[in-house]
């Protein structure tokens, strides 16, 4: 089992291909999402981070504290 903290920082490794973006976060394995534009990509990372972490422990996140993006990571980047 994962340990999960509730003040935990998780990195969200962001790709980019063929036009639509898709992400994992390297702490949760197993845990991707993706999305057409950057906001669809956030919202379902938010939705499967919540997902896990509920799996792994039971209900942690709550309506008075929802699930924030701090850092995101763009890991494809296009060199000039």
């Amino acid at each position: 089992m994962t340990q999960i903290h509730r003040d935990m920082e998780l990195t969200a490794n962001i790709h980019l291909e063929d036009g639509s973006y898709w992400a994992d976060v390297p702490e949760l394995p197993g845990c991707f999402a993706s999305g057409e534009t950057l906001d669809e990509l956030f919202s379902s990372l938010r939705e499967g981070i919540q997902l896990y972490l509920e799996e792994d422990e039971g209900p942690t996140v709550d309506e008075q504290r929802p699930l924030q993006l701090k850092t995101a990571v763009l890991s494809d980047a296009v060199s000039a």
